[in-house]
């Protein structure tokens, strides 16, 4: 009976109705039977009997097969994947390793951990340009090359924070390894880069770790990597010298070939009511453009996706055939710097710019280093001092909630002069009158048009430093705010109305004037030539 019951496919009952435990046994071994002849199909002998599989039971072999394959197949993609990038990471490192390097021993040698300085070189060389770009600027007439820009890029490992310091190409310096000065970008002209390098450490007392150098078609070519970059112009603006010719006011989106043309830019001029004027700021204005546009195409970079394997494969091409790297930048460290300034906020990135007087040298007209107020600007690149970081969101305070002026001292505030009466030296004057009250004058110039209102603009977060000024003045100045002013707290536009600063208290401060504290200073926004001007009205650029 037990016999005919297994082999009729009926489980073997102990009388009761239940299988017995001998029953449940033979069950177990039928059914590892089953799963056993169905892995290996083992054939099946005509004669003998083949017990049905249940459904329940087949519905959970197939469930145990899909999950199998399913394993197997992450297993196989996770792999895929992994050998990707690794296989990526060394295509990289090999295309990495073909960058041009020099040899510059004036460098000095860098400590893990501890702050880095880059010094990072524009070069106005044509060598790599093309068909009708090579023409535009200018390949056949102009040979050899200069340092066009001049920048220090200071990295600070441990507070997680990096700053970019301008040097201007104007400065009067003496020229490392000669026995005369000359504008610093001439030690580039006549020795190279470690001349350039030698003449910035010893001139000025900065240690300079690497060395980093990009010509015009490498420039070009990045902005064309990211997609372009988007600028702002309050009217139609040109510069026949560096080809800049963008014929309508308003947002544009700058190519690689407008953009070089934009940052080069010494004389540029603005449509203004019908005539062409003068941004008469020279080198300065046209640094202050360029940091405003390092810091656009770093946040386009960014949105772009450098981190994109093709954005960054792109970028590693321009890299092996525009750009020049000292040879103790290792692989290494160029992917260290990478990682970090894929994850920096470019807001957070302090600009500055050595602060200089316009001198007149042997009839060049030169800028001269202020010495003590570029100090402490040396000590925060030379690891002496720690980064001032400005806020990456922008607000406006009400007068009444503001720091009181007389909170501020003029030797915290660091103020550009600008000439908008038109008289020769207007600025010169204003600027040594605020000198001698003890306020650190950057840098003096000429303004884009007749201003007939003295103005101060002041940068985000500054409006006591303008009040401090405004209250130093015998006439009332407008007061704006300028989100575009980052090297500077103040730009002080000399107009027609201005007669000068009242008589200094003995504590250094300007005399009070009748206004109460609790009066809220006129603030009125006028037509403002900057890297980035804003519409009337508004606080933050369009686009």
């Amino acid at each position: 009976m037990r016999i005919a019951a297994t082999r009729a496919g009926q489980p073997e009952t102990n009388g009761s109705g239940d299988a017995s435990p001998d029953a449940d046994a033979a069950d177990r071994l039928d059914r590892a039977h089953d799963e056993t002849a169905h892995a290996v199909s083992v054939p099946v002998a005509p004669h003998a009997a083949v017990r049905p599989v249940r459904p329940a039971r087949a519905k959970v072999l197939r469930q145990r097969r899909r999950r199998r394959r399913l394993i197997v197949g992450v297993t196989a993609f996770t792999a895929f994947c992994t050998l990707l990038v690794g296989l990526g990471s060394v295509y990289v490192q090999r295309k990495l390793a073909h960058i041009t390097r020099v040899e510059l021993p004036a460098l000095a040698e860098d400590e893990p951990g501890a702050v880095m300085n880059v010094l990072l070189v524009g070069s106005d060389s044509r060598a790599n340009l093309n068909g009708a770009e090579a023409a535009g600027f200018g390949k056949g007439s102009v040979t050899g090359q200069r340092s066009d820009t001049i920048m220090l890029l200071h990295v600070n490992p441990k507070e997680q924070k990096a700053a970019i310091v301008s040097v201007p190409r104007d400065l009067y310096v003496p020229i490392a390894n000669t026995n005369f000065s000359d504008r610093v970008n001439a030690a580039f002209a006549l020795g190279g880069p470690d001349q350039l390098v030698a003449t910035v450490q010893r001139t000025l007392g900065i240690t300079i770790n690497h060395y980093v150098q990009v010509d015009f078609s490498g420039f070009k070519d990045i902005v064309d990597t990211v997609g372009g970059v988007t600028m702002y112009v309050p009217y139609p603006v040109r510069d026949k010298g560096s080809g800049l010719d963008l014929g309508r006011n308003g947002c544009w989106e700058l190519d690689g070939n407008k953009a070089l043309s934009w940052v080069r830019s010494r004389n540029m001029e603005f449509l203004i009511n019908g005539s062409w004027q003068f941004d008469g700021r020279g080198d300065l204005g046209r640094i202050e453009r360029q940091q405003d546009f390092i810091r656009r195409m770093m946040k386009k970079a960014l949105s772009a996706g450098i981190t994109n394997p093709l954005t960054l494969n792109r970028l590693v091409d321009v890299g092996v055939h525009d750009v020049t790297f000292d040879s103790a930048l290792s692989t290494k460290d160029l992917s260290n710097l990478g990682r970090r300034f894929s994850s920096l906020d470019p807001e957070r990135v302090v600009l500055r710019t050595l602060p200089t007087d316009p001198a007149d040298i042997d009839g060049k007209a030169v800028l001269k280093l202020q010495t003590a107020q570029a100090q402490p600007m040396i000590d925060l690149l030379n690891g002496r001092s720690s980064l001032d970081v400005p806020s990456s969101t922008v607000t406006t305070t009400s007068p009444a909630t503001t720091v009181p002026a007389s909170a501020v001292k003029p030797s915290d505030v660091r103020i550009r002069v600008l000439n908008g009466v038109g008289t020769p030296g207007a600025a010169a004057k204003a600027a040594a009158s605020l000198t001698a009250a003890g306020y650190v004058v950057a840098d003096r110039g000429d303004a884009g048009a007749p201003a007939p209102k003295t103005t101060i603009a002041y940068a985000p977060g500054q409006l006591a430093k303008a009040q401090l000024v405004q209250s130093a003045l015998l006439t009332p100045a407008l007061l704006k705010e300028d989100a575009t002013l980052k090297s500077v707290d103040l730009n002080l536009l000399v107009g027609t109305d201005y007669t000068g600063l009242k008589a200094a208290v003995p504590n250094g401060t300007a005399a009070p004037t009748t206004a109460t504290s609790s009066t809220a200073p006129t603030t009125t926004v006028v037509a403002n030539i900057s890297p980035v001007p804003l519409p009337k009205g508004t606080t933050v650029p369009p686009c």
